[in-house]
């Protein structure tokens, strides 16, 4: 599997002044690359290839609200799950109970909303901050110049809707059967998913995070497989292109969500960049019956990614999770045989192969099938 491994990622490095088959140069005229406006688009440029061809309200309901699904804990079902609808519901009510069951105010505060403690079962406010304030903040504006790019009123409002439902369902989702409200949840919804709305609804925060810190989430093809209606090859990246000093053809990259990365993003030609670095994923999720509590087991992974002016063209994601030991994904509009379509593979330990379809017009949900 390394080999395949190796074939695979010297195969895409090769074609990587060749992807994006129905790209023309004229596309770069259509887009500002001057000073953006308070409301220009710095997240969804309206691209025709890539990610940016393949999203839309349901790529972020499937990479977003199932998140954790990519653990080896995660129950991959999309309809027959036991969604915890109660716990959400509880939580919501009652969030000084849940607070208090967690431990109290003080556990709170230094557990989910300030850096106040560095204990590896505590650095709940790590993935607020990266997960729910800036990823999510930085998904209601990428959706709300989605929606404007299609012409809809109201478009903050209607992204607010997407975001605040994928949201919801996360927490769902990560709460089976339970009816007993979490403190991570009262964090997650009350404070930092809403605050990332506001915080990114400022046209100067958005143009610091997506100019000086090269900022902006890539999501997998997520997709229905048959033919048991699970979902696979769903992921959700929180990135940075950092500068640095040493060399301009190259910025440090890192990215985030159900695991960390850290690596290089190499600056070719043709406004294509090649991403790879290594770090973990989290490989088992397990949440306190009681206090709703959660924490991971982590393990060790690799990725590199190729894409053109920040959408998405191609990926493959090498890891120690049980049922992703390798993942590949090319967009759509990015190999001209593919047309519309994307394609994906996942391959397990255990030597099977999952396969899918994504299109440019299914709103960012895709078909696939899978043992």
């Amino acid at each position: 599997m390394v080999r395949i491994a190796v074939i695979v990622v010297a195969t895409l490095l090769a074609l990587a002044g060749d992807l994006g088959g129905q790209y023309h140069p004229a596309t770069r005229d259509t887009i500002s690359l001057g000073r953006p406006s308070r409301a220009a688009p710095y997240f969804f440029r309206n691209l025709p290839y890539g990610s940016d061809a393949n999203f839309g309200p349901l790529d972020v309901l499937l990479n977003k609200g199932y998140a954790i699904s990519q653990t080896e804990t995660g129950d991959r079902r999309l309809f027959g799950y036991p969604y915890g609808a109660g716990s959400v519901a509880d939580a919501l009510a009652h969030p000084v109970a849940a607070i208090e069951r967690a431990g109290g105010w003080w556990d709170f505060t230094r557990k989910e909303l300030l850096p106040l403690s560095y204990r590896v079962e505590d650095v709940k406010w790590w993935t607020n901050y990266t997960g729910h304030l800036i990823e999510g903040g930085i998904q209601w504006r990428r959706l709300r110049e989605w929606y404007r790019s299609r012409g809809w009123p109201w478009a903050g409002f209607f992204a607010g809707v997407t975001t605040m439902s994928a949201a919801v369902l996360n927490e769902m989702y990560e709460h089976p059967s339970s009816t007993t409200g979490s403190a991570g949840t009262v964090a997650d919804l009350y404070v930092f998913d809403l605050a990332g709305i506001a915080l990114f609804s400022s046209g100067s925060v958005s143009r610091f995070f997506a100019e000086t810190l090269g900022a902006n989430v890539w999501t997998g093809q997520a997709s229905i497989t048959l033919p048991h209606g699970e979902l696979e090859n769903n992921a959700n990246y929180l990135y940075f292109k950092l500068p640095w000093g040493p060399t301009r053809g190259s910025s440090v990259f890192l990215w985030t969500g159900i695991g960390a990365q850290v690596g290089l993003t190499f600056h070719r030609a043709r406004d294509i960049d090649v991403s790879v670095a290594i770090g973990n994923d989290a490989k088992r999720m397990r949440v306190d019956p009681l206090t709703g509590e959660e924490s991971a087991d982590l393990t060790m992974s690799a990725a590199m990614f190729i894409d053109r002016r920040g959408s998405l063209l191609a990926s493959v994601h090498l890891s120690e999770v049980q049922h992703r030991l390798v993942k590949v994904n090319v967009y759509p509009r990015v190999l001209p045989f593919l047309g519309d379509f994307g394609a994906w593979l996942v391959v397990s330990h255990d030597f099977e192969f999952s396969v899918g379809l994504s299109n440019s017009h299914w709103l960012g949900a895709g078909l696939g099938i899978s043992p």
